[in-house]
């Protein structure tokens, strides 16, 4: 009888470590774009200037140790987003949606051309045990080709996600599951999609979400560290 009523203790205190582990799981919002139209609300401001953010905010307005580095961007942005997120893009402030930064791997009136820009995050959990899941949105109003930008994603482990950003109003690019290197780091290509035909291969981006995601193996141990504890205790 004793057994049972401490086993069903150790079950409860588990489940209990497990939710208290899930909710720290975090939020980040950044905004790319004109250095006149910043977006409020905790989010984090990227602008043409290229200046590294050392200490990103999460939703809460607290600071989470994450920097983030971009170059590539030729420096260009623009503010021909849509002010009327809707459908999956309707996560984002449209001060966020209104604007971008973007680069191109055609010469036509701005500095050298790149095939792409970069993103270096840091800060991140290196040790395996956090996932980050990545929501890109960017819109370029008012044309009629095709400026697909992909979003390729590395760290311990890759993935890509691909938009086009033409007139586009509802949809994001969504990259799931990405574990950071064992330094903490992650980065993020963005170029044109293989199905981008601009003509100067216009590419964008205008906001981002990072969620960070606490692996089962990491709740698991959690939750033994907890029973253990608890068993000592008694």
């Amino acid at each position: 009888m004793f057994n049972r009523i401490k086993l069903g203790l150790s079950a409860g205190l588990v489940s209990a470590l497990v939710l208290t582990a899930s909710a720290r799981a975090n939020t980040l919002m950044f905004d790319f774009g004109e250095i006149n139209t910043p977006t409020g609300s905790n989010y984090n401001n990227v602008t043409q200037s290229q200046l590294p953010i050392f200490n990103a905010l999460d939703t809460t307005g607290a600071g989470t140790g994450i920097g983030l580095v971009t170059s590539g961007f030729n420096p260009g942005s623009n503010t021909n987003g849509t002010l009327a997120p809707g459908g999956a893009a309707a996560i984002f402030h449209s001060e966020a949606t209104r604007d971008n930064l973007f680069g191109h791997t055609v010469n036509f009136n701005q500095p050298a051309p790149l095939p792409l820009a970069t993103l270096a995050l840091t800060g991140l959990d290196g040790s395996g045990a956090t996932s980050y899941d990545f929501v890109f949105f960017a819109s370029r109003t008012g044309v009629s080709d095709v400026r697909e930008t992909q979003y390729a994603i590395t760290g311990a482990n890759s993935g890509t996600g691909y938009l086009n950003t033409s007139n586009n109003t509802d949809n994001v690019a969504v990259v799931s599951g990405i574990i950071p290197n064992a330094l903490g780091e992650v980065t993020i290509a963005v170029s044109p999609g293989p199905n981008n035909n601009n003509s100067s291969g216009f590419y964008y981006l205008g906001a981002m979400q990072i969620t960070s995601v606490p692996e089962p193996a990491s709740l698991a141990l959690l939750g033994l560290g907890g029973i253990l504890v608890a068993a000592r205790r008694r």
